[in-house]
């Protein structure tokens, strides 16, 4: 299919109105985007950034990493918990709270911190009560200007921690994994700075998107992403978080210069983007629909870098043997995995074919290379307990086999694997908490959403009313619940939502109005 008759059709079938009853004329308003990208500015200079502002309830909210970065405020993330270093102090938010803690003391917020598409977004009032920022936003001309004393102080790669260590903080340029020890080199505001980094360093990488962390080794780490290695006072590498955005699906339509995903996104890379396919480095004109591929991208400048793909299978060419080498296939390759998974689960593989070998399976391309042990003659058996913050959506599992010196095309699983670790949020609610309403029969709703990409189960929402069950009263759907009483409510109204996804993780959140007389 030609990409321009592919978008064409994506444009046309985007017409129709898909929004929940409330975001119509007469309902609570939905969130909702600018009408244009609005530029932030930080002392004069135009932020490059890939995750612009947001407007959500009214109030336009900054992306938290892109902005504390630009004033040189070391970020690190725990779960919901986002801290910065201050050169005076502490800052943390958590998603989901109109309350931030600066040394300690609680600062109120006019909105509280929220989550979209994997990047953290905060209120203006944070840069000017917690960091004496002077912020001014221009409606009209789609522009957020931020004045600071702080930008400066640690433009640089390097800046020092309260503890006496150091934030090397930049975007990857190289990783060496050759020497002894190995090294990682960052590049930020001009300036290059290398680590050396040994065997006790804890190395993390993080997708932000999927809100995936994993420890692996120094390999995973790769050019182009955003990086922050903490120090301690001697200089040694204690901890290296490695951050990047992912996009994964399945290709539909390919043209000269990009490639679009069954999601309708349009992935079109740059002259430095790297693509690999199998493995193997290649041009985007290798990529065909059906394959697999993984859309990888630095969270504060949305700078595009790979392009990760995989051929299905059954679509990839068996690699020609050579003459009297010893003939090694895969007769068969599955999982247990047949439905989401959550942290603490365990999933097993088995891989059936020539006896004698060495088997192993991948994760797509998060995780690679793990051991199978041969159960008995040709029927090999690999297992996976799913950590903490690991959450993948759909992707595939390969096996491989190898005897002697000789190897089998890839198998690939029939079922992908989904798994999430992190629960569900629940977002706009109605009516507001802590606030009057002088109808007795109010409107009441709450929209909510998986991170994770993990789909809400909407057999699992519960909606209770003063400790009243009321959901089968109520419309539920994957993204909201609303509910409109059939009998006139009194006094103080207690709410109570309810929501798992398909994993299994749940989320509830509970609030209070009161009815006017």
């Amino acid at each position: 299919m030609k990409l321009a008759r592919f978008l064409l059709l994506v444009c046309g079938l985007a017409l129709p109105s898909l929004a929940p009853a409330w975001a119509r004329p007469g309902s609570p308003p939905a969130a909702e985007r600018p009408t244009r990208a609005v530029t932030i500015v930080v002392n004069g200079e135009p932020l490059a950034t890939g995750t612009p502002p947001q407007v959500v309830g009214g109030r336009l909210l900054l992306p938290l990493r892109d902005v504390f970065s630009a004033l040189g405020i070391a970020v690190d993330r725990d779960g919901d918990r986002i801290s910065g270093q201050l050169p005076t102090g502490n800052i943390t938010v958590v998603i989901g709270s109109a309350r931030a803690y600066v040394d300690g003391k609680t600062l109120a917020l006019d909105a509280p911190a929220v989550e979209i598409d994997g990047t953290a977004y905060v209120p203006l009032r944070l840069l000017t009560a917690a960091l004496g920022a002077q912020v001014s936003y221009d409606q009209r001309g789609a522009k957020v200007e931020i004045v600071s004393l702080y930008v400066g102080r640690n433009s640089g790669a390097e800046s020092a921690r309260a503890d006496g260590g150091t934030d090397v903080q930049g975007v990857v340029s190289a990783v060496d994994t050759s020497s002894r020890p190995c090294s990682i080199t960052v590049l930020r505001g001009g300036e290059a700075r290398t680590v050396s980094v040994d065997s006790d360093a804890r190395i993390y990488v993080v997708d932000v998107t999927i809100h995936s962390q994993l420890r692996l080794p120094l390999a995973s780490i790769r050019i182009g992403d955003a990086l922050h290695a903490i120090l301690d006072r001697d200089g040694r590498v204690v901890s290296v978080y490695d951050f990047f955005k992912s996009t994964s699906g399945t290709v539909t339509a390919t043209s000269a210069s990009a490639i679009v995903l069954e999601s309708g996104r349009v992935v079109i890379p740059s002259g430095s983007t790297e693509i690999t396919l199998d493995g193997a480095q290649a041009v985007l004109d290798a990529l065909e629909p059906g394959d697999y591929v993984t859309v990888r991208s630095n969270p504060e400048t949305g700078e595009l870098r790979q392009i990760i793909g995989s051929r299905p299978a059954a679509k990839a060419a068996a690699a020609p043997q050579a003459s009297g080498a010893l003939s090694v296939a895969v007769a068969s390759f599955g999982t247990s995995a047949t439905h989401p998974l959550r942290a603490g689960e365990t999933f097993g593989v088995t891989l059936v074919g020539t006896p004698g070998g060495r088997a192993s399976f991948d994760i797509g391309d998060y995780l690679t290379g793990i051991e199978m042990r041969e159960q008995s003659p040709g029927t090999y058996v690999g297992q996976f307990t799913i950590p903490d913050r690991f959450n993948v959506t759909q992707v595939p599992l390969y096996g491989h086999l190898s005897v002697a010196d000789a190897s089998a095309p890839r198998a690939e699983a029939a079922q992908a694997l989904s798994a999430a670790t992190t629960p569900p949020v629940i977002g706009e609610i109605a009516p507001p908490p802590g606030q009057g309403v002088n109808n007795p029969r109010p409107s009441i709703f709450a929209t909510y959403a998986a991170p994770t990409g993990i789909a809400i189960d909407p057999a699992s929402v519960l909606l209770l009313i003063n400790g009243r069950d009321v959901t089968p009263s109520a419309t539920r759907t994957s993204a909201f619940i609303t509910y409109s009483p059939g009998f006139d409510l009194s006094d103080e109204v207690t709410v109570t939502v309810r929501v798992a996804d398909a994993a299994g993780n749940t989320a509830s959140r509970s609030w209070s109005f009161s009815v006017k007389r």
